[in-house]
């Protein structure tokens, strides 16, 4: 399991990928606003999409007019009857050109942060492998499309890949399309629906797919809240991807399935911590617990007179707390029984290592 620290960051920390999406709602200097709030909030990564509809769409199909009102800003927050409507699919308003995604690009690794798209059709997979993109994110809806999922493969990029509204066999279909062409896989546990229910989560899903491919497996969340991804965390999901908006208030398809920043920043530190808290499977005497060991640990004594050449027994040991450095902790109690007195021991003895014979 490496693909997080060959591929995407050699770090401890949780790798956030920040889904800027299409919460941009196509105007330009809102992605980079967001852009900005993603590198402060803590992400490592910021993701768009991208599509282009003379591909995605059967040759002949009219692009519907969509009719659904865009915030053009964070503080643009319509009344309901102007927000009400709907986005069709695919709304070219959220669509930047190659240009502009270029120029989004170089900003963002500007500031450090990896530089992600979704392409949903074949010019949009080649625009990422023509400038060399770092990784691919594969959207749930194309996790089990085979025909283009060996197309992606084909090209060795290393891909992330959500498998909501997938079933396992379509999972290991997948997988196994990737293995055959060699190219780095990675699943993200996804639950399709925005925003999604806790009882639709099933984080347990998380050490199954681990298992099954030994390889690292992260999380897409579509909830509001952190119980998601702290789940996902603390069952061993190190890449976390949350959409995330400037409002929930903003009208446009995503936002209400998304974290506003200062809830980002938030669950950025509680995963972490959540992470650090996991620590390692290594169950040993730990310095911090030194204190409370030295106030609460008791010493085996004498519960009565000993000649010598008695034997140390139950019925003639027992332990207190003595508030003394030396003697003979508890757990030594079974290299202490059948053991015999060096000398005559009064009762109430503190018993030490020379005690015995």
């Amino acid at each position: 399991m490496n693909f997080k620290n060959n591929y995407l960051a050699d770090s401890d920390e949780i790798y956030f990928i920040a889904e800027i999406g299409i919460n941009h709602n196509g105007v330009f200097n809102l992605a980079l606003e967001m852009i900005d709030e993603s590198k402060k909030a803590g992400a490592k990564a910021v993701k768009f999409q991208k599509r282009d509809p003379s591909c995605l769409l059967l040759e002949g199909i009219e692009i519907e007019t969509p009719t659904g009102y865009l915030s053009q800003n964070a503080n643009d927050l319509p009344d309901e009857s102007k927000a009400f409507g709907t986005w069709n699919y695919p709304d070219i308003r959220l669509e930047f050109t190659d240009e502009q995604h270029l120029e989004l690009w170089r900003y963002s690794e500007k500031l450090g942060l990896d530089y992600i798209i979704s392409p949903w059709d074949e010019n949009s997979l080649e625009f990422l492998v023509k400038n060399k993109a770092k990784v691919i994110k594969i959207p749930s809806i194309d996790t089990s499309n085979f025909w283009f999922m060996e197309l992606v493969a084909s090209k060795k990029v290393p891909v992330i890949a959500s498998v909501g509204m997938c079933n396992w066999s379509e999972i290991n279909t997948t997988w196994q399309i990737f293995e055959k062409a060699g190219c780095p896989l990675m699943f993200l546990h996804c639950v399709s629906a925005y925003p999604s229910e806790l009882k639709d989560k099933n984080l347990n899903c998380i050490p199954i797919i681990q298992n099954l491919f030994n390889e690292d497996v992260g999380f897409s969340g579509h909830g509001t809240g952190a119980t998601g991804t702290l789940g996902a965390v603390a069952l061993g999901a190190d890449v976390i991807e949350k959409h995330v908006t400037l409002s929930r208030k903003m009208s446009g398809p995503d936002q209400d399935a998304s974290l506003e920043f200062n809830e980002v920043t938030s669950l950025i530190k509680k995963a972490n911590n959540t992470k650090v808290a996991l620590g390692t499977t290594n169950k040993i005497f730990q310095e911090s617990e030194a204190v409370l060991h030295g106030v609460l640990t008791k010493k085996i004594i004498l519960s009565k007179d000993l000649k010598k050449g008695d034997s140390f027994a139950h019925n003639n040991i027992r332990t207190v707390v003595t508030k003394s450095d030396g003697g003979i902790l508890p757990n030594k109690y079974y290299e202490i029984v059948n053991k015999v007195a060096a000398r005559d021991l009064p009762r109430n003895h503190v018993l030490e290592n020379s005690d015995m014979s």
